[in-house]
């Protein structure tokens, strides 16, 4: 692919910080917890701006952590502002008032979400792609994928890739470890309402353990994308 089609594609990466405000005292977690997958998708922020590099693509990374306000969910979401994650509770998301949720709403989400419309809109974005990360261990069972490929009604991008990760005898889900399907979330919102081509993948946060195996992963992606939408 040439870079001036490279500079059509998006990625964006919902939960790729856990930057909380000092103001907002941990929401009343400790520093392991804030460290772990429950605040942030691990190992994510750096993949995105290595593959946003081997691409020569625009990139968008939520600045903030998801426990503040979750970016990858509908405004009506009543998980938007989560106040229990992995069965931990967010002591200081319970009794918030309407001003403390319409501030979030405003200074965070809906400044993303500006900045994502914004970047397709003005680059003539045609391919808008989601990077999350997941846990290797649920309800203390190790997860038998490496990556997950997430997807709506809209399958075209998402087909290619799982045909493409098959091909290179990856371990990977279809709509697993969870459902693409969420009606607006960011895939919903951004991809399936323009008409892009989209696709959120999931990767085992294992494999984003070092800067070594995201540049790994970062170079696997890059080949998997590329091929997957000169197929489409």
């Amino acid at each position: 692919m040439s870079s001036k089609k490279n500079k059509r594609i998006l990625l964006i990466a919902d939960h790729a910080s856990n930057y909380i405000p000092s103001s907002l005292k941990n929401l009343g977690l400790k520093d392991n917890q804030l460290n772990s997958h429950i605040a942030y998708d691990v190992g994510v922020k750096e993949l995105c701006i290595n593959l946003s590099n081997l691409l020569n693509s625009n990139y968008i990374i939520g600045e903030y952590s998801r426990l503040i306000i979750d970016l990858n969910r509908d405004i009506s979401d009543p998980t938007l502002i989560p106040e229990i994650v992995d069965r931990k509770i967010i002591t200081k998301n319970l009794s918030l008032t309407n001003y403390d949720k319409k501030k979030r709403i405003s200074e965070i989400y809906n400044k993303y979400h500006y900045k994502i419309k914004t970047a397709i809109k003005h680059n003539n974005i045609m391919t808008l792609i989601s990077l999350h990360s997941f846990n290797p261990i649920f309800k203390k069972r190790k997860r038998n994928i490496h990556f997950g490929i997430l997807s709506n009604q809209d399958r075209r991008l998402s087909d290619c890739i799982i045909t493409e990760m098959k091909k290179r005898k990856l371990k990977v889900g279809d709509n697993e470890p969870y459902e693409g399907n969420l009606i607006g979330d960011t895939m919903y919102k951004h991809g399936l309402k323009n008409n892009l081509h989209h696709t959120l993948i999931e990767v085992r946060n294992d494999l984003l353990s070092s800067s070594t195996k995201i540049h790994r992963v970062s170079v696997l992606l890059k080949q998997v994308i590329n091929n997957s939408i000169n197929r489409i």
